[in-house]
């Protein structure tokens, strides 16, 4: 071991160490978690934003009917030290569920202060306003082409593309036009729930506190199985990126931001893999039938962008065509490789010199590093190593 690893391994001891001293000694809380939520709820519908949210407002299902394990290190460690972070607790004592903050970091708050200053409101009398002014601006900033994070609404600029996601989901015009520049995650769980776009269920929204189904441990648990339970699982990602590339209704979805800890696993009674894309703010939402779409270039093959550690794409491409492979490729480098090109990190790392799995070796690696226009049809790709995995098993 090399110092520097020997240094940052004593460094995470020290931590580990100071953190448990201060959950031995740290007194306890007088409001159990369930309570601080339905405290955060009240703050939500009745301060932050009234207009989001229709009255009544039934915050007391936090501490009436959903139980948190104060007992779990992690959940400890959330309630005392990140009010904002994901906890999971039980619903009715019956359903597990994932609780996630859509408002980490207040950036709600900042969103409606930076708006009274674009406005000239003071402090005072700072508040969202369901009125058109608000709308609009709000409206603008969705559409901003400098925005690159959160949920980007495709091609860029397109107000009609915007108008036609926001009557796809029922809700509050204000609160959809929020969530789309904070955490769309719940207006893309409503949208997807009942179809095979595999997302998480959403349980409940109480204020800025989104509920939704615990769908399974994430993909990273995984990288250690045995290579049969890692080909089920590979072949179920295969079907589900398909899925969520061909999209909903002319909407195409491109995940920017695939990763072992945003896939969750489950194996249910009946022998069946689930597998879930658990979290899905960072995404981009394409209206493929968009008129500012020119039918000429109708898609575009993606192609690999040196980055060290990091996934690298452009934007301007995405939007600009009906139709980009960069899921397909984002799931092949999944099973390939990490983001540092390291193959013993791949989901389907394996020694096996079985011909098949040689056969899935090299489909892989030409998905991954093939250039364009000398690219094969990718989706014929992941279809193939299905194919070459239902041969194996």
């Amino acid at each position: 071991m090399s110092i520097n690893n020997l240094s940052i391994l004593t460094k995470q001891h020290v931590l580990v160490l100071f953190l448990c001293i201060i959950l031995k000694y740290y007194p306890k809380e007088q409001a159990s978690p369930g309570e601080n939520l339905s405290r955060q709820c009240e703050y939500d519908t009745k301060h932050l934003c009234p207009s989001c949210f229709s009255e009544p407002n039934e915050c007391s299902i936090f501490k009436d009917r959903l139980t948190i394990d104060t007992d779990d290190p992690l959940n400890r460690l959330v309630c005392r030290f990140n009010q904002h972070a994901v906890s999971y607790g039980v619903l009715d004592g019956k359903q597990n569920v994932v609780i996630k903050s859509l408002n980490k970091n207040g950036q709600v708050e900042k969103l409606r202060d930076s708006i009274c200053k674009e406005f000239q409101i003071a402090t005072e009398d700072c508040e969202f306003r369901n009125d058109e002014l608000f709308r609009t601006e709000l409206r603008q900033m969705i559409l901003n082409e400098d925005r690159v994070e959160g949920m980007i609404i495709c091609p860029s600029g397109d107000d009609l593309a915007l108008e036609r996601f926001l009557k796809k989901i029922e809700e509050n015009e204000l609160l959809k036009l929020i969530l789309m520049l904070t955490n769309a995650q719940p207006l893309l769980l409503k949208l997807f729930n009942g179809t095979n776009l595999r997302t998480p269920e959403p349980v409940f929204q109480m204020g800025f506190t989104l509920a939704e189904s615990f769908d399974g441990d994430s993909l990273a648990n995984f990288y250690s199985s045995s290579l049969k339970t890692r080909l089920t699982i590979a072949n179920e990602l295969i079907s589900a990126i398909l899925s969520i590339t061909a999209g909903l209704d002319g909407f195409r979805f491109y995940l920017t931001d695939i990763n072992p800890d945003n896939i969750a696993i489950q194996f249910l009674s009946s022998g069946n893999v689930k597998v879930s894309f658990i979290d899905i703010n960072n995404v981009i939402v394409l209206d493929s039938q968009s008129k500012r779409l020119d039918r000429n270039k109708p898609e575009t093959i993606h192609a690999r962008i040196e980055c060290d550690g990091c996934f690298a794409y452009v934007q301007e491409e995405i939007c600009s065509h009906r139709y980009s492979d960069i899921n397909l490729f984002a799931m092949c480098q999944l099973f390939l490789e990490n983001l540092n090109g390291n193959g013993e990190a791949g989901f389907l790392h394996f020694s096996d010199d079985r011909l098949e799995l040689k056969q899935i070796h090299q489909l892989l690696k030409h998905c991954v590093y093939c250039r364009p226009p000398d690219c094969q049809d990718r989706k014929m790709l992941l279809q193939q190593i299905q194919k070459t995995i239902n041969l194996i098993m």
